[in-house]
Parts: structure tokens; sequence; C-alpha cells
């Protein structure tokens, strides 16, 4: 009698463990592959997948680093990141930003171009390019190969 009590107690957590891996599995769905070649927009900004990571790993420079979307290209996929990026309207050569977002995790790693002349990156604990999302370091290393003046760029790590 005890033998089967115990059995049903422990069909019953496992039961439980299941469903709410299903549940947390559903809500690292993050959607965010739907916007894969559209422009990442105002809406696209604002949407909570996207902006609060943003804010917590950029804090105050959440503001100066938005305002560098005035002129996007499409959203694209590198491996399971999606990559969007901007520049300011009429500066395009010199202040740029983009970031990426894991689509199993929602991490986020973010680097802007300022004044032409320095890629500041933003990764959290990430202190090497090595460790940087593929879609950041395909955008910083386009950045980087598009002209001999970037070559001489200078990489900075935030966290």
């Amino acid at each position: 009698m005890k033998t089967r009590r115990l059995w049903k107690v422990c069909a019953q957590i496992v039961l439980a463990c299941l469903m709410a891996a299903a549940a947390a599995a559903k809500e690292r769905d993050l959607k965010l592959d739907q916007y894969v070649g559209k422009y990442p927009d105002r809406q696209f900004l604002a949407l909570p997948a996207v902006r609060d990571p943003l804010a917590r790993l950029l804090g105050k420079r959440l503001g100066p680093f938005l305002d560098r979307f005035q002129v996007t290209t499409p959203i694209d996929r590198v491996a399971r990141d999606i990559v969007a990026e901007g520049c300011v309207r009429h500066n395009c050569g010199a202040e740029q930003a983009a970031f990426s977002v894991d689509l199993d995790t929602g991490e986020v790693a973010a680097a802007t171009l300022t004044e032409g002349k320095y890629i500041n990156i933003y990764g959290g604990s990430t202190r090497s390019y090595r460790n940087l999302p593929p879609g950041l370091r395909r955008w910083i290393s386009s950045r980087t190969s598009q002209d001999p003046h970037f070559k001489k760029l200078k990489l900075r790590f935030y966290s």
C-alpha cells in the first residue's frame, strides 16, 4: 500500500516538473524570428523581449543607443541570433549601432560605432571579441573590413 502511494506521489512530481519545463520552454520562445527581414522600427524596439534586456545591459546609455536607429536595414539572422542595426541620418559613416538577441536565451549584446573611431561593445561580462555572439561579431567585422579607415578602429568593452 505504501509503495503504491509512493509511486503515485513520484508520478505526480514528475508530471508537475514536465509541465513546468514545457511552460518555461514556451516562455523562452521570444517569437522574434518573425521579424527577420523586417526593419527594426519603433514598435520592434519597444517589444519587451528587445527593450527590457537592452535596458538592463545599457542602463542610462539606452536612449543614445536607440537614437542611432534613424536609418535601418532589415533584421538579419545569424545562427541563433537576430541582429538589428541602424545609424544616424546624414552621419552613418561615424555613428552606428547594432545589437543581437539570442533566440534561445534572450541574451543581448550590443555595439556602437562612435565618432567613426571607436567600437564600443556592451556584452555583459564578455571582454573578448571571440566570446561575442556570432551576429554581433559579424557586424563588427563588417565595419572593420569595409574600408582601410575602419581597420584603425579601437574596440572598447563595457559591462
